[in-house]
């Protein structure tokens, strides 16, 4: 959600949305999704935006993506990201359930 909010920095306050969700899906694992209305991916390709090191910001490391995508995938999710329709991006990723105890 930072990057996305950082991501919007150059967008009008008046055009700036986030958009947070989540849903179960057939499968059983939870899909969340951040959608912001910022600069988008541009050229960038999105599976570059988890390589160690990787970084389209001035003053970033690129680590913060690489890590995220360490947990999510040591707990059997999956993340990725993409571009959005409107403009902006979308990263979403999927967690398996909670299993519910009787």
């Amino acid at each position: 959600m930072l990057n996305a909010i950082e991501a919007m920095d150059r967008t009008p306050e008046s055009r700036r949305i986030l958009l947070i969700g989540s849903a179960k899906e057939p499968s059983g694992n939870i899909l969340v999704s951040i959608h912001d209305s910022g600069t988008g991916l541009g050229k960038t390709k999105p599976e570059a935006l988890f390589d160690a090191f990787y970084t389209t910001k001035s003053g970033g490391m690129g680590l913060g993506l690489t890590i995220t995508q360490s947990i999510v995938e040591a707990h059997g999710g999956q993340i990725w990201a993409e571009p959005a329709e409107s403009g902006g991006a979308i990263f979403r990723f999927t967690l398996p359930a909670a299993k519910q105890e009787l």
